[in-house]
Order: structure tokens, then sequence, then C-alpha cells
């Protein structure tokens, strides 16, 4: 992969967004490497987190318009060329939102359009506190995707969401903190040790009950529905490995080692 560096800490896969001097804009190339790699990190047994990260001064700044407008605008490519390059897109965000692995993405600089959708679609989302997100497309003519249009009314309210994807208005660090927008937001210098530490937490969890977890809180299921499926959860839990050694640890006061069985 060349634009998207794969790295491990202990049970932290740490992926980054590798085209600094674009600002990390994305392209079919990213998408394709950034979906394996998510894919990958999803299906090893080791890896109980997911770090995602841009290098260079940015997260993302969104599509690269300069290098492949043609795929935004429809000059000089056709409608399969266009669709493979739209489903890449919304496969990405899918990816990061259903998969059972959590997803931390720390953002500095700017998070905007492609780039503010596979922000929002992680889990914990931990920005600089004067990084910038925001969702242009309405105001250059384009569309959202990954979701947004769902995601983001629940997270901030209507009115804000509003306000983000129809004004196109952009949003600090520390705003989207106290939106709940974001889970955090901190000094430049600290994003990286902030979001790793947050991180190697989700990482010391047990993974069937968190992959759980994430899944409910996703669902979009009637409440009697949702009932059921917390009893069904809470079952299948309770006949794992995990289940007994944390209730061990709880009874003896020390931390549990879980390992996902």
């Amino acid at each position: 992969m060349t634009t998207v560096l794969v790295g491990r800490g202990g049970a932290v896969c740490r992926l980054t967004l590798n085209r600094p001097d674009r600002l990390n804009a994305v392209n079919e190339d990213l998408y394709r490497e950034l979906l394996t790699a998510l894919r990958a990190a999803d299906g090893d047994p080791e890896v109980r987190a997911v770090l995602l990260a841009g290098a260079g001064r940015a997260f993302c700044v969104g599509a690269d318009l300069k290098a492949h407008g043609a795929a935004l605008g429809g000059g000089g490519r056709d409608r399969d060329q266009l669709a493979e390059y739209v489903e890449l897109a919304w496969r990405v965000c899918a990816q990061i939102q259903i998969m059972g692995t959590p997803v931390v993405a720390a953002v500095q600089g700017y998070a905007l359009g492609a780039g503010a959708e596979i922000a929002t679609s992680a889990d914990f989302l931990v920005m600089a506190d004067d990084a910038q997100i925001g969702f242009p497309e309405v105001s250059i003519g384009t569309y959202v995707g990954g979701g947004v249009t769902r995601r983001l009314p629940r997270l901030v309210g209507l009115r804000r969401a509003t306000d983000l994807l129809i004004l196109g208005e952009r949003c600090t660090g520390s705003r989207a903190a106290e939106w709940g927008l974001a889970h955090s937001a901190v000094p430049s210098a600290d994003l990286a040790e902030a979001a790793g530490a947050l991180a190697d937490t989700l990482a010391d969890k047990a993974p069937i009950s968190l992959a759980r977890m994430k899944a409910a809180l996703r669902s979009e299921e009637p409440l009697s529905a949702v009932l059921r499926s917390e009893a069904t959860d809470l079952l299948a839990v309770m006949g794992t490995q995990d289940w007994a050694e944390g209730v061990a640890a709880f009874a003896q006061r020390r931390d549990p080692v879980f390992q996902g069985r």
C-alpha cells in the first residue's frame, strides 16, 4: 500500500492516510487501500482497536478535485466509472460503521467533505481544538455520502446538522466537542497521545461485548426489537470466557484480561 500506511502498536492497528502533498485528499486508490486495511484489521483477532489518522497537516480535505474532478463532475468518465467511485466512498464509511472493531479517528488540520464523512463514521472522534470539520458539498454543487444525513442529526440535532450540511458551516474541534460531534478536543501537540490513549483503552475492553454494543448503538430498530436484541446479546455474552473473566476479576479486585472468546 502507498496511500494508506498500516502499523501496529500492541492490539491497536494504526491506519494513516498517506497523501500529505494533497492534504490526504481521497481518490480511488486511497479508498481501495483503506477499505482493504479496515477489513483486514476487523478480521484479525489480535486487533482490538483501530486508530485512523492523516499524515502531515490535515486529516483529509475531501475529494481530490484536481486529480479526479471528472469523477465528480462527469467529464471524461462514463456512468459506470462514476458509480464505482461513489460505491468505494460509501463502502469505506459503511465498513467503519459496521465493523465490530472500534475505530478512533484523530483529526488535525482539516476534515472536509469525504474526510468529514470518514471521520464522523468512526466510533470516537478526537480532534485538535483548532482543527476544522465541515461538509462543503452543497456549496460546490455536489452531495454528501457515508450516511451523514442520518448520523449527524442524531449526534448534534437537526438544527446544527442543517447548518453543517446545507449552509456548509465549518466547526472547530472545540465546538465539535461541545456539540457532541467529537468525543474530545485537545491541543494539537497532544492529539496523537490522546487518540492513542483512547485506542489503547478500547483495546482493553471485552471485544465480544464491545462489538455487540457497537452494533446496538448503531441500530435503527424499534424499541421492542431493541429490548429483544439486548436480551439475546446478554445471554450470548454470558456464555463467553470473557464474561467469566470479567466477573472473576471484579470479585478479585483486579483488572480483567480478555481473550475475545
